[in-house]
């Protein structure tokens, strides 16, 4: 759906707002412990890139103002922003009912996708918004999964990094969930970008926060609609499903290759189970890869360069085939215990019929997955790093 660019170019990014300390005389009176609010959610938007060069990230800003000033942020919860605008100095902004205000600005000398950066905004958010009961972070940029292909990050054992692009770098999923588990407890997280939902990506995120919102597949440029999201992040409990439903139908009533579209919502407490089941069948699966196969790509690229299939489908070819006869003794009774337990993860899946109108989305579970085929190629991606290999993808037999 197009948006009218010349309406949210003329936003404009408030001056900060002094924070003035006042000091006490004797006589003053301690003032009382100040009483937690509900909820702060922190957009993290990464777009000194091509999103933010063409003014994606503005757009949703505006629509963030509108939900803000229509009062659809509770008096006690914060809904704050850092921005890393394209070529602009970073910010971190509060919305709120009277527009918006600048509360910090930050040097353009550490790049946003850095842990150090990141933990430094967390922390920032933490401050500025007081203490809240829950917090919730959107996580804005371009996304590629499980791909850990970046740059070094000093805090990061791993020499290469796979969220944000600035300048050509991004931050591995490993950096990523090493960073949110030192800020505050996250009661939920939501990727506002591309191929964020693999089961290798949360998997190594399980940790971090209970519910997670992503998308198998490419996301449009446009993003979420904020506008309807931002009730959803601040409803009492608040309502990921329905924030990643508003995303899907946004995209599922275009047309053409506009409409193109995967969502889902994972709850994470059931992943250590489903990779308990999914290592069973791994482990008596004859060969990772059936002759007579073909799995449910979600890239617009032939089979070899695909790095994203649909995990349930995968898993199924390797218990049946094609006649739905077993591959190996047990085969069914195993199948059986990975749907029950993939059906405690997933609780929203949904497809457009086609991705970019072009590749059929015939199987969609949820998640996606990567199949071992090219063992030079996984190499150097990094795919041996991951926690979901060591516990799980390892025990393919080739």
């Amino acid at each position: 759906m197009k948006k009218d660019l010349l309406s949210y170019f003329n936003i404009v990014l408030l001056s900060a707002a002094a924070f003035v300390a006042t000091g006490c005389s004797e006589k003053d009176e301690p003032e009382p412990p100040k009483e937690p609010g509900l909820r702060t959610v922190l957009v993290y938007q990464v777009a000194n890139n091509n999103l933010g060069s063409s003014g994606y990230d503005r757009m949703d800003l505006a629509e963030m103002k509108e939900a803000a000033l229509a009062g659809r942020i509770p008096e006690n919860s914060h809904l704050l922003v850092y921005n890393a605008g394209y070529n602009r100095t970073p910010v971190l902004i509060e919305l709120n009912k009277n527009g918006l205000d600048t509360l910090k600005e930050y040097s353009r000398d550490i790049y946003s996708v850095q842990s150090e950066r990141m933990l430094e905004v967390l922390t920032d958010a933490q401050t500025l918004a007081g203490p809240t009961k829950e917090f919730g972070i959107v996580l804005w940029s371009h996304g590629s999964g499980w791909l850990q292909d970046g740059i070094a990050d000093p805090a990061d054992n791993i020499t290469t990094k796979s969220f944000g692009s600035e300048n050509g770098r991004t931050m591995n999923i490993s950096t990523l969930a090493n960073v949110l588990s030192k800020g505050p407890k996250l009661s939920f997280v939501y990727f506002d970008c591309c191929y964020m939902a693999s089961v290798e990506t949360l998997y190594q995120l399980r940790h971090v926060a209970p519910v997670i919102a992503a998308s198998a597949t490419e996301l449009l440029v446009y993003g979420m609609p904020y506008d309807k999201n931002v009730p959803c992040f601040f409803a009492e409990t608040p309502d990921i499903e329905q924030a990643a439903r508003n995303t899907f139908e946004l995209y599922d009533a275009q047309s053409g290759s506009d409409r193109t579209c995967t969502m889902s919502v994972t709850r994470t407490a059931g992943l250590d189970s489903l990779a308990k089941a999914t290592a069973a069948i791994y482990e008596r699966a004859p060969q990772p890869y059936p002759a007579d196969y073909t799995p449910q790509r979600f890239m617009n690229k032939g089979i070899v360069n695909c790095n994203y299939f649909d995990f349930g489908n995968y898993v199924e070819a390797l218990c049946l085939d094609n006649a739905g006869e077993e591959r190996f003794e047990g085969a069914k009774a195993l199948l059986d215990d990975f749907h029950k337990a993939l059906e405690g993860c997933v609780t929203y899946a949904a497809a457009t019929p086609k991705l970019w109108n072009t590749v059929p989305l015939t199987y969609h579970c949820g998640l996606s997955t990567y199949i071992l085929m090219n063992d030079a190629y996984h190499r150097n991606q990094n795919y041996y790093t991951l926690g979901w290999y060591a516990d799980v993808a390892s025990k393919l037999k080739f």
